[in-house]
């Protein structure tokens, strides 16, 4: 049976003339799955996280029969929900399977020793997740192998449109969710730290080499902190700011906040008191209350957003009004260099 270092296991391709895509198990428990894991894994818990506590607890007083009772129960829930699962999934003796545990112990090896002998074709992760964490904290670490070109200007000049449009965008408001302002939380939930570093590790992975669109986010996004190597690259990148009228800069609010609640609309007026004259401040809040949320928009991009912005230094401006025409001159720059 197979077992591969983090970075093989993730670049493990199935050598099929069909050229199925190989498929990543994670088979901790759901809150360990659910903390972070893999992008594009898929949990198959052989221990739930009851299960799991149990068999740690008794561990610490008798190794020998919590492996008994982990083997117990592992050899248990994998009977009752694999031939389900490998059904559900289409998945044949073609596909490469690869799975991992925490630490490449008894739970991957477990899985991956009946799937080998039912005549499928494993790998398991050497060192588990916990491996794979320390490539992805080695490799955040380094200057990105790729050329950015970065995104500057106002709020709602379109730089999150033009990544988007872009296939070889780095897109970190999307993966963080969060748009990095007091009003930025408007997709809900942010991933767990380790889980932000997991999916920019991969989506770096993807774009290595490449010419790379990116918006020159500040450091810090919600909870969440940009690794200083990444930062400091698109930072230190040939800079294209954005101009667009107001108008359209107001449109795109209105559609990026339309229906943001009145309590999100409160909390995040609190924190922008202290930087915002109080009579645009009381104006704004007051607007919003009878459900004029253009000039809620209008006031926050003036009084607020305008003022506060960094006045960036960059080597290129372009017209953002129409967003594929200012792509086409961002690939003109691009072109360039």
């Amino acid at each position: 049976m197979q077992t591969l270092s983090a970075l093989e296991f993730l670049q493990a391709k199935s050598s099929s003339a069909a050229s199925y895509a190989t498929t990543i198990i994670d088979v901790r428990s759901p809150s360990e799955f659910a903390h972070s894991h893999i992008p594009n894994a898929i949990n198959l818990a052989v221990l739930d996280d009851e299960e799991r506590a149990r068999v740690g607890t008794l561990y610490r007083h008798n190794p020998f029969e919590a492996k008994l009772l982990g083997a117990g129960l592992i050899c248990q829930n994998i009977a009752s929900f694999l031939p389900t699962f490998l059904s559900n999934l289409g998945l044949t003796p073609a596909h490469i399977i690869r799975i991992y545990c925490a630490r490449g112990g008894m739970r991957s090896l477990s899985l991956q020793t009946i799937l080998h002998n039912i005549g499928y074709r494993t790998i398991r992760l050497q060192g588990g997740y916990k491996a794979y964490r320390n490539a992805v904290l080695t490799d955040l670490a380094r200057t990105p192998n790729m050329q950015f070109f970065t995104l500057v200007g106002p709020t709602g000049s379109g730089k999150s449109e033009l990544l988007a449009l872009y296939e070889y965008a780095l897109d970190i408001e999307s993966l963080a969710k969060h748009c990095g302002s007091s009003f930025g939380a408007i997709y809900g939930t942010q991933p767990s730290v380790a889980m932000f570093e997991n999916m920019l590790f991969t989506r770096l992975g993807e774009l290595e080499g490449k010419k790379v669109l990116v918006e020159g986010e500040s450091k810090k996004l919600g909870n969440l902190i940009v690794p200083k190597a990444l930062y400091n690259a698109y930072q230190s990148a040939p800079k294209i700011y954005l101009h667009t009228p107001i108008e359209l800069r107001i449109q795109r609010i209105l559609g990026y906040y339309q229906h943001i609640s009145e309590e999100f609309f409160v909390n995040a007026m609190q924190k922008i008191a202290p930087f915002m004259q109080k009579n645009f401040w009381l104006e704004a809040k007051e607007a919003f209350m009878r459900d004029d949320k253009y000039m809620v928009a209008q006031i926050l991009l003036e009084h607020y957003y305008d003022k506060v912005y960094k006045k960036e230094v960059y080597a290129y401006r372009i017209e953002s009004s129409n967003l594929h025409d200012a792509l086409d001159s961002i690939r003109d720059i691009m072109a360039r260099h």
